[in-house]
């Protein structure tokens, strides 16, 4: 019973409600699904989809991570979220590779493609690394 109650609250903790602004973007770019559970670290959200998408958020409300590698309907990064230098150059460079996966920072973008190739680019979009 002790060990059912734990869960219980653990799942209330991870169910907190997401802001109105995460909400529209789920919406707006994965509206096949439905968010499965929210979780808040330090004012931060980090967010899992009903089909195994995972998408952390600052403390704004702006994505800083999606990954599309576990999902059951989406096979890629929607297209509206990737810069479109970064899409063209995957298009270039990989045509037939899909995004799953984009990292942003102040610094710096990175990418996964569907090969499982990580290709990091500095803020002006230009090629830093290749991480197979």
């Amino acid at each position: 019973m002790k060990t059912l109650t734990i869960i219980t609250m653990f799942l209330a903790m991870l169910a907190k409600d997401p802001t109105p602004a995460i909400q529209q973007f789920v919406k707006t770019y994965f509206p096949e699904t439905t968010i499965l559970f929210t979780q808040r670290d330090e004012g931060e959200y980090e967010v899992r989809l009903s089909d195994g998408t995972e998408i952390e958020f600052t403390r704004k409300g702006e994505w800083k991570h999606i990954d599309c590698k576990h999902s059951n309907v989406y096979t890629s990064v929607p297209n509206a979220l990737i810069p479109v230098e970064i899409a063209n150059y995957v298009k270039a460079s990989f045509p037939d590779e899909d995004i799953i996966k984009i990292d942003k920072d102040r610094r710096d973008w990175e990418i996964e493609l569907s090969n499982r190739l990580e290709i990091k680019f500095d803020k002006k979009f230009r090629v830093l690394e290749f991480d197979d």
